[in-house]
């Protein structure tokens, strides 16, 4: 037997631990502590029966806690963690307190409130498994509650508790369908309530807007995701995400400025493919591009002439766009192409630097003769690619290439562009991604922020803007770069991650663009079905099959006699036989049965079924293989 206020104890308690995992990152440390304080120690509580918390002392409490949090929405972006917050200090008050029914149900209330206030910071895919684990143990709790408010001393054995667990599960089986049904159908509106409640975390990110090499000694790699492209998959070498151009020095640092006339642009060679993009939010408007990109569809943006998207707001939220490029392609312009623009060097050089360029310069007259020398000159040096003891000073640059010879990709980047413009060749650096882990279990690339990559592109005498990368001329570049800085996912990692990914894909980002594709595949696959000769020559088979299958399962699903109606229907064939068919036995009472057959086993029989029915209870094991024994004395 178990006590019923035991079963809603422990159930109160696993409710409250599943409202709390998900939001207990964003939650103030005293909050934090006070919620697994509060689980733990009201587990203790309703075990011994000893409350630390008064019923007045607790609704102060509560009171205050929610004034505090009150008081700290200044706006209505900042809404979400101040009011979960609240609502957990509410949940814990609660769990210290003696209860009664209405304060299981008032936990069960909050802790629904609580995870749905988790969606509005982080709508993971762990979400999912939460809400229908909360909904499954409050549906259990609920059916409990209505036995629990009859007598709240009431017991029950185990297994009547077993078939009250079975007969509950149906409801939230049969509300997740629901809900599923209503997700797809109900209208999307092109910006989601918990967008404007509160905005996504957003990611720290390992790209910049500005390049400054030498302002710190040490890189740190962020491995935090910063998008996943769902496409073919294509070479390493290729694998160049594009994201802005930096192309004027400004002081010791590279910095963007919007581009001037450049003339028609037009993509040369490459492979064309097409990708869809889901980004993590980020603070600026920068869109991520496979190099060379062709066209961004699915987001408003803006195209400079140098291939950089920008959308029109921050992309501060999650959300797909498709791109078409073509990898390993270049970019032709028409006219000058804004060779002066790109020709302008840093205002401060070292002489070093200085005569390095000259000497490139006086290599030949045209463009591929200098870039040959360049490309010579940086593999002369042995420089190696690294994230610490960094050159700095004065003249990083200078540092770099002649004294420490270290550095990663921005001195690379910064120190090439600088040499190519002092040789007369325009040149500007290119900042994204390079590599990332194709995952083909869901066919998409996760790419993360500590694969964040600066390159260089160099406007030939041809009027080609031709990608170079020098950081793959370190002499360690093979162990470093690209693949050698993946250290590779496991299988349960890929599985794992392309849950994930599905779960962004068909959750956070679903849309209504996304309902009217699905609307149209559903017609057409429903014209196509009608259209086939299949459904017409074998109609008559394929609903003759149906209905078979239909009576099958209703026979199947008849459910046998409970085990209280057999006995009583054991009590009356005997009854019968021995009344003869002058008396309808089924019309008699068990008392009234046991009278006309006189049998004292009868009446034992009657007064241990009746002790469980009108109890509102099932038989026991032990009544019944007693009610079995006194069957075969009637």
């Amino acid at each position: 037997m178990v006590a019923i206020k035991t079963l809603l104890d422990f159930l109160a308690a696993v409710v409250a631990t599943l409202c709390l995992a998900p939001v207990l990152p964003f939650l103030d440390l005293p909050v934090s502590l006070l919620g697994i304080g509060a689980v733990v120690g009201g587990l203790w509580c309703d075990r011994h029966g000893r409350y630390p918390l008064p019923h007045l002392p607790a609704t102060l409490l509560a009171l205050l806690g929610v004034a505090w949090y009150a008081l700290q929405v200044r706006h209505a972006e900042e809404v979400a963690v101040p009011v979960v917050n609240a609502l957990v200090v509410l949940l814990a008050v609660r769990l210290l307190t003696a209860k009664q029914a209405r304060d299981y149900l008032q936990i069960f209330v909050l802790a629904l409130f609580i995870l749905a206030g988790s969606s509005l910071l982080s709508l993971e895919i762990g979400f999912l498994l939460y809400l229908v684990l909360l909904v499954f143990t409050v549906t259990v709790s609920l059916m409990l509650l209505t036995v629990f408010v009859t007598d709240p001393r009431l017991a029950m054995p185990h297994r009547d508790l077993w078939r009250l667990v079975k007969v509950a599960l149906i409801m939230p089986v049969a509300s997740l369908v629901l809900m599923l049904g209503f997700f797809l159908i109900l209208p999307r509106t092109a910006h989601p309530l918990w967008n404007f409640l509160n905005p996504a975390g957003r990611a720290v990110a390992g790209l910049a807007e500005s390049v400054s090499p030498g302002s710190f000694a040490r890189l740190s790699a962020v491995s935090t995701l910063a998008f996943r492209a769902e496409g073919p998959e294509i070479p390493t070498e290729e694998r160049y995400w594009r994201v802005l151009v930096l192309n004027r020095p400004e002081e010791s640092r590279w910095v963007r400025d919007e581009p001037s006339e450049e003339g028609i642009a037009r993509v040369v060679g490459g492979r064309p493919v097409t990708l869809t993009i889901y980004p993590e939010p980020r603070t600026d408007r920068y869109l991520v591009t496979l190099d060379r990109p062709l066209l961004v569809s699915g987001v408003r943006s803006l195209h400079s002439p140098d291939q950089v998207f920008r959308t029109t707001t921050v992309n501060d939220q999650r959300f797909r766009f498709t791109v078409q490029a073509a990898p390993g392609a270049d970019l032709r312009v028409r006219g000058q192409g804004g060779r002066d623009f790109y020709l302008v060097a840093p205002a401060q050089v070292s002489s070093r630097t200085a005569a390095a360029a000259a000497a490139i310069a006086a290599s030949g007259a045209g463009s591929s003769e200098r870039l040959a020398a360049l490309a010579a000159f940086f593999r002369d040096r042995q420089l190696s690619y690294a994230q610490d003891d960094l050159p700095g000073g004065a003249d990083p640059i200078d540092a770099f290439l002649f004294e420490k010879r270290r550095g990663y990709c921005e001195f690379f980047a910064a120190a090439y562009t600088s040499l190519a413009r002092l040789a007369g060749i325009p040149a500007r650096m290119v900042g994204g991604y390079y590599g990332g882990e194709y995952n083909p279990l869901g066919g998409y690339y996760l790419v993360t922020d500590d694969t964040a990559h600066v390159w260089v592109e160099v406007l030939t005498d041809e009027g080609l803007w031709q990608r170079v990368d020098p950081s793959l001329w370190a002499v360690n570049a093979s162990v470093t770069l690209g693949a050698g800085r993946a250290a590779g996912l496991t299988t349960l990692q890929q599985l794992a991650d392309t849950l994930n990914y599905h779960w962004v894909q068909m959750v956070v980002v679903f849309d209504l663009a996304r309902q009217l594709d699905l609307l149209r595949a559903s017609r057409g696959a429903w014209r196509d079905w009608r259209a086939a000769e299949l459904w017409r020559g074998s109609f008559l088979p394929v609903a003759g099959l149906l209905a078979i299958g239909g009576v099958a399962l209703l026979i199947l699903r008849r459910r046998r006699p409970s085990r209280e109606a057999r006995l009583i229907k054991a009590l009356q064939d005997r009854a019968r036989r021995r009344l003869g068919g002058s008396v309808m036995v089924e019309s008699l009472g068990l008392s009234e049965l046991a009278e006309r057959l006189d049998s004292p086993p009868c009446r034992e029989f009657a007064s241990i079924y009746q002790e469980a029915v009108f109890r509102d209870r099932m038989l026991t094991v032990a009544e019944a293989a007693q009610l079995k024994r006194l069957l075969r004395k009637v």
